[in-house]
């Protein structure tokens, strides 16, 4: 059962992404977050195997979160999902680590694709 942690401000985008991967065979979300500090507290304590994070959150922002937790768990794919996708954040996300950036505007099947091929792979 592959463990996927939850990253996002927005409790309509958390309750929604639970019930999406959570309703994928062999995929459980093992916990949410909606800020930075939390998702850093979180990835650490409960060591999932997949993260999906967005860019945009309270108090600070996904690249950060994301810099930090792979620091301290380096081999954790990191999903970045955000309205705001831009080559440079792409870039950015890239050289911390972060696995891919998916932009919201390329919907749910793009994003469960990426999800897949990083458990995959890992």
């Amino acid at each position: 059962m592959a463990r996927i942690l939850i990253a996002d401000d927005r409790d309509s985008m958390r309750a929604a992404l639970k019930a999406l991967l959570g309703s994928q065979r062999n995929w459980e979300v093992c916990g949410e977050a909606q800020d930075a500090t939390e998702a850093f507290n979180k990835a650490t304590e409960l060591l999932p195997d997949l993260i999906v994070m967005d860019f945009k959150m309270h108090h600070s922002d996904g690249l950060s979160a994301a810099g930090k937790i792979l620091q301290v768990t380096p081999s954790v794919p990191i999903i970045m999902f955000t309205l705001y996708k831009t080559d440079e954040l792409e870039a950015a996300a890239k050289s911390i680590g972060v696995r891919c950036v998916i932009g919201k505007e390329d919907g749910v099947p793009t994003l469960m694709r990426a999800i897949e091929a990083q458990l995959r792979s890992n």
